[in-house]
């Protein structure tokens, strides 16, 4: 096992686009539609994304590692890919309700397909007390939660597990992950994340990158920003 320092990632505010409005200049469309949501300044910011190749050299503390890259080197070449998601400290009107980092890989030549080849965090969830019930009514009905005379039911309570940040798509062209509040944590802070890509050896693959998140206004209405260049993975010859 080999342990990477972390890196110092480049980061950048995000400025998102309500999903309903013209794609273009941000700034361009609020002027000319002055009865268009404004865009959701702010409240996201992303870290990176970054690029180390994992060559022999660089996994050479760890003789198993080095000997499967060693193995793999004339099929793949596998990329440590470094991002993370900022959410602003302190919870602001309108909440946070989710946010969504979602990656495309594509190369050249197009097969076989790069992947993401392992992703961390996988799942994050936070513990939280459910109380369930259930009523039987007269004529045997089944009942909701509400009690009154005349009915039986019995109530049990439980450990649930709501995930708060979630890998998608993993082993496929399109990874990501997911957060989402829940009843014990807030959007907030600095979540680091990272993946392993394995492109085809000798390919020229990009990467991709678009966030959404979404508030609740009072209906949920959801923001995206695509970054306009995409990450390089290119091995140097």
């Amino acid at each position: 096992m080999i342990e990477f320092d972390d890196l110092q990632l480049p980061e950048q505010d995000l400025v998102l686009l309500p999903d309903d409005a013209l794609r273009g200049d941000e700034d361009t469309d609020a002027r000319q539609d002055p009865d268009a949501p404004a865009p959701l300044r702010g409240r996201v910011r992303l870290g990176g994304p970054l690029a180390q190749r994992l060559t022999h050299d660089r996994l050479a503390d760890d003789p198993d590692l080095a000997a499967f890259a060693t193995a793999q080197a004339g099929t793949y070449e596998y990329y440590l890919v470094h991002l993370s998601l900022t959410f602003a400290p302190t919870p602001q009107r309108p909440r946070l309700e989710f946010a969504h980092l979602a990656l495309d890989l594509s190369a050249k030549p197009e097969t076989p397909p790069p992947v993401a080849h392992s992703m961390d965090p996988m799942r994050l969830t936070d513990a939280v007390q459910v109380t369930r019930r259930w009523r039987l009514g007269p004529q045997l009905s089944l009942l909701g939660a509400d009690a009154s005379l005349g009915e039986v039911g019995r109530s049990r309570e439980f450990t649930a597990h709501q995930p708060f940040a979630q890998a998608l798509g993993l082993l496929g062209s399109t990874p990501g992950w997911e957060f989402r509040r829940t009843v014990a944590t807030e959007l907030t802070g600095c979540h680091a994340l990272r993946l392993v890509v394995r492109t085809p050896a000798g390919s020229v693959t990009d990467l991709g990158c678009t966030v959404t998140a979404g508030v609740k206004i009072p209906l949920l209405r959801r923001y995206t920003r695509a970054l306009p260049r995409p990450l390089r993975l290119e091995a140097a010859l």
